[in-house]
């Protein structure tokens, strides 16, 4: 199994290094094929060059000299035979070429040709076991030639010498670039250390923006991001603590006078004077079984949004099949519903949808009065649906129109209690729905009405039907 390497620091740093390093190698490979190649054409110009101009320093009466013809170093000057100057091994003789005789020659004792065949140019040959370069070149009038020879164990020599200087040269380099990168990756990653301590010293509940000052451009999209989802996180956290604290209220007042009546109606000494106090008990129990259904629609609402489902459906199946369920209740105050609907297929979830369709139906039954009349209306106009409730109750000013779907809002001045969310959560259904909310008069020039306006489902075959939902 491969060894996976957690830290970014650490995987940079090895994939960076391991890149030079290669880099190094095939760079160092081609210098030293160069080289190689370089040297020795360096070593024939050299051979050349020496060849040349030991040729031409040679006095015009040559021939006429013998072997012996070298002058001698003094005796305390005479170097030693393993010294060899900064020529290495090199040696050269000057023969009579007609003759075969040779006449000067370098310090080196070597008596026999280094070229026997006399030829000029350049020859690789192995004179007593060990492998020479030679060059030979003859005067203008072919009768002096010099030939000039190194053996080519010098130029392994110096080619070795010269990749043991490259190798450590580079290989000081390679270190000094290392801890170049080492310190760079350090310094470039330092702002991430930072935001990792601010995040590891803060509490839990700490939502304050990260610094994002002095980041890199490849990290600072990711933090701004980050501080993006933060700030939603504090107005999600702020508006649920608000929320706790509101439903807290609500919840503490109904349940407190539910214990008054409750109270009252114990210390009643008839059946007939207990009539009263139970009957607002049963209003309180109404009225907080729906303020704990609402509650609990909205923390179902809050809970389900990321992953709720939208499925084709047709909307007036499901307001007929809700319009129903609240006959009952608008039979118990004298109330009548009608109900025109025709073919309106949308694209939602049919959860939603039914909080929706019902927290408007309730609203217009409790604030109508009794005798009082509600219309529902579901139609198709164009590429919309519209999905229409209207009543004949005293309505809303245009004053308070703005802040209805606000939570916990509640008309001032009306009779009927609410808890001010069943249509907050209609506004929030509709918003999620990418539908539009309107409000206008009601029924018989006055009341209160409400259209939420829907895409329309393209499809006409309606995939999932209200039974299956």
């Amino acid at each position: 199994m491969a060894l996976r390497i957690r830290s970014l620091r650490r995987r940079l740093f090895i994939v960076m290094l391991a890149i030079f390093v290669v880099a190094w190698g095939i760079t160092l490979t081609c210098l030293g094929v160069r080289f190689s190649k370089e040297r020795t054409g360096l070593w024939d110009s050299n051979l050349n060059d020496i060849g040349r101009e030991i040729l031409v320093s040679m006095p015009a009466d040559v021939s006429r000299l013998d072997g012996n013809s070298n002058l001698r170093l003094p005796a305390h000057t005479a170097p030693p035979p393993e010294h060899r100057g900064k020529l290495g091994r090199l040696i050269f003789q000057v023969w009579i070429k007609d003759r075969h005789h040779l006449v000067v020659h370098s310090l080196d004792p070597f008596r026999v040709p280094l070229r026997p065949d006399f030829l000029d140019g350049f020859v690789t040959r192995t004179i007593d076991g060990e492998e020479w370069r030679i060059f030979a070149i003859t005067d203008a009038r072919g009768e002096v030639q010099v030939q000039v020879g190194k053996p080519t164990a010098d130029l392994a020599a110096e080619l070795r010498q010269g990749v043991r200087i490259g190798l450590i040269t580079t290989a000081l380099l390679l270190l000094v670039l290392a801890v170049a990168i080492q310190r760079v990756l350090y310094w470039s990653l330092r702002p991430i250390t930072r935001i990792r301590q601010a995040i590891t010293a803060r509490d839990t509940l700490d939502l304050t923006p990260l610094p994002d000052h002095d980041l890199p451009n490849e990290v600072r999209p990711l933090v701004e991001s980050f501080n993006r989802m933060l700030a939603r996180l504090d107005r999600a956290m702020h508006h649920e603590r608000q929320f706790l604290a509101e439903a807290a209220h609500e919840l503490r007042t109904p349940l407190a006078a539910l214990l008054t009546h409750a109270q009252v109606a114990l210390r009643s000494r008839s059946l007939e004077e207990a009539q009263a106090p139970l009957r607002q008990l049963v209003k309180g129990v109404e009225r907080s079984a729906r303020l704990s259904q609402q509650l609990l629609d909205s923390a179902r609402l809050e809970a389900d949004r990321p992953s709720s489902e939208r499925v084709p459906l047709e909307l007036a199946d499901l307001v007929a099949m809700l319009t129903r369920e609240f006959e009952t209740i608008a039979a118990a105050k004298h109330q009548s519903i009608t109900l025109d609907t025709c073919p309106s297929p949308i694209e939602g979830n049919v959860d939603e949808l039914g909080i929706l369709i019902g927290n408007l139906l309730d609203n217009a039954l409790r604030y109508t009065p009794p005798g009082g009349r509600v219309a529902v209306r579901c139609r198709r106009v164009a590429a919309a649906v519209q999905l229409q409730v209207q009543d004949n109750g005293p309505g809303v000013t245009e004053e308070d129109r703005p802040r209805i779907f606000d939570r916990f809002y509640r008309v001032a001045g009306s009779n009927e209690r609410g808890s001010g969310i069943g249509l907050s959560l209609v506004a929030r259904i509709a918003q999620s729905h990418a539908a539009a909310i309107e409000i206008h008069e009601g029924l018989d020039g006055g009341g209160f009405g409400v259209t939420v306006v829907f895409p329309a489902h393209v499809s006409a075959n309606i995939g999932t039907t209200l039974a299956e939902a």
